[in-house]
């Protein structure tokens, strides 16, 4: 069963509650300083010899949607992207107040053989989704 846990570090584990909060945040700033910079990105190769959107395409509007608070377009550019950073803006509040709290207990994910199987394949499926999503939504 899939299931979150309270537990300490184990040692030399990453600290995670410190890496991606502060890649999330460096990141962001990066994109933000690029999109008021007005700098040009290249081309999707797999478009360009496909005309298909590969699962990439769209972050970029995606992102530029999301630094204008504009949150249902962001969502139908990318869907995917637009989840990972909510999730990421969840991991960075999660990690301020781990912090604050100066907490030794960390929050990590737990579950077993069949659920791993059974993850891999709903990350197969939502992929397929979300790609097919894209497929019609950017090629439109």
């Amino acid at each position: 069963m899939f299931r979150f846990v309270r537990r300490p570090a184990y040692p030399g584990e990453l600290n995670h509650e410190l890496v991606w909060p502060l890649a999330f945040l460096g990141a962001s700033a990066f994109a933000a300083i690029w999109f008021q910079l007005g700098l040009k990105l290249p081309e999707c190769i797999f478009f360009k010899f496909t005309g298909l959107p590969c699962l990439g395409c769209g972050g970029t509007r995606c992102a530029r949607h999301l630094a204008s608070l504009d949150f249902s377009q962001a969502f139908l550019f990318h869907p995917g992207f637009f989840l990972i950073m909510v999730a990421g803006g969840a991991w960075t509040l999660y990690s301020a107040v781990f912090w604050l709290r100066r907490d030794t207990l960390r929050v990590r994910p737990a579950w077993s053989g069949a659920d791993s199987l059974r993850l891999r394949w709903v990350v197969a499926v939502l992929l397929l989704v979300h790609w097919a999503w894209q497929c019609y939504y950017l090629t439109r």
